[in-house]
């Protein structure tokens, strides 16, 4: 019961749901790591009219040829309804991916359903499947066990690495898009050494990097997500172009590459300050000596405009006249001018 109030007092509206009704999955995990989810998932005889219970504005998630789930936002609270599987939640929770998250509490009784053990695996942070044909169902589920792992400072226990293993190559049938998210949460946890060591272990690394991956040849965990993509894409062109990467994260990625071999006061200034700040876990990472970013530069602008310059050198606006204001910033970047005296006296020649 203690369980179920909880989760009502996180998601008032479920006190609106009938007899029948179960949360299920990363909620009740969640309750159980003392984390306070932000959104619940629920099954139900039928989900369109539960949703309709909190609100009118439903939304649909899925195709026509595959509905998943019906969605309400209300407030800071996600709601997702989905259909029990054939009516019975113990068949429900047998099709689920892992353990922990085949958990689910009955709204009306307050009973906890656990019937593969999966409070006990999140006590051993142990990341175990159902059974190895649920990742037939859906081969996303062989990344997301990498992604669990990584997330929720856990191991992955020997069989179901051994199934993920045996079907590896299939990961590529799930969606380009799903692909890219779960990596993207699995290279943002600042755990880049135990995501290296998950994939290689599962055998993803091949057939997502096109190599294999060694844990060991690195040498920290903090790094961003273009750090740590950065470090192990070697093609970064291509491999956005397989997984639908956003044009600002391939920017991101071969910016730090090029900063990896060439990361002198001007090469950070323009990078950015986003992009400059993820290079020293980068450079820790590949045992090189991090880089300091001198104080203050990308508050750096030219000490003279355009016009200003053009008046003391008489040189019209142009590609001449671009070149010397871009010498004048790389001077001031240097240390080497910092006057506007000095500025003037520059382009002056």
């Amino acid at each position: 019961m203690e369980l179920r109030d909880a989760l009502l007092r996180r998601f008032p509206a479920l006190e609106r749901m009938p007899p029948g009704t179960y949360v299920v999955g990363g909620a009740v995990r969640d309750q159980f790591r003392g984390i306070d989810p932000v959104d619940v998932d629920l099954a139900c005889a039928d989900p369109r009219a539960c949703a309709s219970l909190i609100s009118d504005r439903v939304i649909r998630l899925g195709t026509e040829d595959h509905l998943s789930a019906w969605r309400v936002v209300d407030g800071d609270h996600i709601y997702d309804f989905a259909a029990i599987l054939d009516g019975d939640v113990a068949a429900d929770l047998a099709r689920r991916d892992f353990t922990v998250n085949a958990m689910a509490v009955d709204l009306a009784s307050g009973q906890l359903l656990d019937p593969h053990g999966g409070r006990r695996d999140l006590r051993a942070r142990v990341i175990r499947m159902i059974e190895a044909s649920n990742f037939d169902d859906d081969p996303l589920r062989m990344l997301k066990a990498v992604r669990m792992a990584v997330v929720l400072h856990s191991t992955i226990d020997e069989a179901t690495i051994e199934a993920i293993r045996q079907r590896a190559e299939s990961v590529t049938n799930a969606a380009p898009e799903r692909i890219s998210y779960e990596l993207s949460i699995i290279f943002s946890a600042k755990s880049f050494r135990p995501a290296v060591r998950w994939l290689n272990r599962t055998r993803l690394d091949v057939v997502l990097f096109g190599r294999v991956l060694d844990s060991d040849a690195y040498h920290a965990d903090d790094l961003s997500l273009a750090a740590a993509f950065a470090l192990i894409v070697r093609d970064p062109k291509q491999f956005a172009k397989r997984w639908r990467w956003s044009a600002s994260l391939l920017q991101a990625v071969t910016t730090l590459q090029d900063l990896v071999e060439h990361h002198d006061s001007i090469a950070l200034y323009d990078a950015g300050e986003e992009i400059a700040r993820q290079l020293p876990p980068l450079l820790r990472a590949c045992g090189r000596e991090p880089v300091v970013i001198p104080r203050g530069i990308f508050d750096i602008r030219a000490l003279l405009t355009g016009d200003e310059i053009t008046a003391l050198t008489r040189i019209p606006s142009g590609p001449e006249l671009g070149r010397i204001k871009r010498a004048l910033l790389e001077a001031q970047i240097r240390g080497e001018v910092r006057t506007r005296a000095e500025a003037e006296k520059f382009v002056a020649g």
